[in-house]
């Protein structure tokens, strides 16, 4: 049985509180949906430790296997790091375009920019848990 997008999204999406998303998924879900889906078949390939293929289709918006209920919180994990690295780029990019001349305003930003960077290192450690969990539950299939 297939693993729909859904399930790992809506995983990945219950933790996070963005206006954007929220106003995007009230005005068109077929746009929101290919959002969330962009993001997660971006990050998908960061999963390289999955025992499962994580083949897809497009159509069906599914993974090809019957993933795991770990599989699916890490690849919401991915998910949310995906987002977080994209609002991060975000906001670094608006910083460099205004070009803010005052020092308090330029401090703030990168201020901001720094908590994010620690958000996002906070979910990769978190990741790297979940992944040793994941590897570990199948130690005794490795040949050393």
């Amino acid at each position: 049985m297939a693993t729909s997008f859904d399930t790992i999204e809506d995983m990945a999406i219950v933790l996070i509180n963005d206006y954007k998303l929220a106003k995007l998924y009230e005005q068109d879900v077929t746009k929101f949906q290919t959002y969330c889906d962009g993001i997660l078949l971006a990050v998908a390939p960061r999963f390289s430790e999955c025992r499962q293929a994580l083949t897809y289709n497009l159509e069906t918006r599914t993974f090809d296997s019957d993933l795991t209920d770990l599989e699916i919180v890490i690849l919401s994990l991915l998910w949310r790091i995906g987002w977080w690295e994209r609002e991060n780029n975000n906001s670094a990019e608006i910083a460099l375009k205004l070009k803010v001349p005052s020092s308090f305003q330029y401090n703030s930003e990168a201020n901001n920019f720094k908590e994010k960077r620690n958000v996002i290192d906070k979910l990769y450690e978190d990741l790297n848990r979940q992944i040793t969990n994941y590897l570990l539950l199948d130690l005794s299939s490795y040949v050393y």
